[in-house]
């Protein structure tokens, strides 16, 4: 297969925009968490009133206007932050060419993962105990596409690019991969080798899909995708929040180094080298059009 063939070309706005200083960084990056903030918080109220309210079709609907609610806030707040702050349009969230990207980003998340159950299922891991509606499904789209915007808008927009335009792509990737890792210790069932895993390789591909595009749509489209289908498609908890099950109901068997234990197969070794692979093949791609910035080349960096 010709890589290069199957990944989103990079808008020449964007490469251009990777080499220039950002202005205002601090605030920029106050004011995007800013809305990351207020985008959980937004789906966070509409969580808790699918939790309370307990019951099928009213759970399912407030977990969709929750997922929606937090696409629009980042969508429609981030890139009018940016240029308030800064007096030019941001090239994160711009419009032409976005939804090839995206759907580029679904394809690639939603094969991604399921290598890994396929993997899983032929090493007798994984099998599958029923199939049917669960809310779970809801649960899963819900965490796709929460995480997959705010998440990317706040690791990728945010901190792997300021840190990028100070000390270059291949220390932010270490720094932004590191700090996505070990903030999921904070659910509930994360254990320290499942961060470790995530780090190693969600961080790793996410931020080499955004140094592909020098946009968020291709690495959204990826992080939501591998979401949903993990914990809304195959019944996988998802780094460690424990979803529970979705469209398939499964069951795991087998060393936890194999099937991911609570954490979910995102602390699998198969998912780590099926990613690895992936995400050392899309910044072969991006290093061949140019697009990695040497820590020598970096426009933030002092002189």
């Amino acid at each position: 297969m010709n890589v290069p063939a199957v990944l989103p070309p990079t808008p020449a706005d964007a490469a251009e925009d990777a080499r220039r200083p950002a202005r205002r960084p601090w605030l920029q990056a106050l004011a995007l968490l800013g809305v990351c903030v207020v985008a959980e918080a937004a789906s966070g109220v509409l969580l808790g009133a699918a939790t309370a309210l307990g019951r099928e079709p009213g759970a399912s609907l407030m977990l969709l206007i929750g997922s929606f609610a937090a696409v629009a806030v980042v969508v429609l707040l981030a890139p009018w932050v940016v240029r308030r702050l800064t007096g030019e349009p941001t090239v994160l969230l711009s419009r032409p060419g976005a939804l090839g990207e995206l759907a580029a980003g679904l394809v690639m998340g939603t094969v991604l993962i399921t290598m890994v159950f396929a993997v899983l299922a032929l090493a007798g891991a994984y099998r599958v105990t029923d199939v049917g509606w669960s809310t779970g499904i809801t649960v899963g789209l819900y965490t796709g596409l929460v995480a997959g915007f705010a998440e990317e808008l706040l690791f990728r927009g945010v901190l792997f690019r300021l840190v990028e335009k100070r000390v270059g792509t291949l220390w932010s990737l270490a720094v932004s991969s590191l700090v996505f890792g070990l903030l999921h210790l904070a659910n509930p069932d994360a254990t320290l080798p499942g961060a470790v895993a995530i780090a190693a390789e969600a961080g790793i591909l996410l931020a080499a899909c955004y140094v592909l595009t020098r946009r968020l749509w291709f690495a959204i489209g990826v992080h939501a995708a591998w979401n949903f289908v993990q914990g809304g498609v195959f019944g996988s908890d998802v780094s460690g929040s424990g979803t529970g099950r979705g469209l398939l109901e499964g069951s795991f068997s087998g060393p936890v180094w194999l099937t991911g234990g609570d954490m979910g197969v995102e602390a699998s070794v198969v998912a780590v080298l099926i990613c690895l692979v992936a995400g050392a093949a899309v910044l072969a791609v991006a290093r061949r059009r140019g697009l990695l910035l040497a820590r020598a080349e970096a426009p933030g960096r002092r002189r």
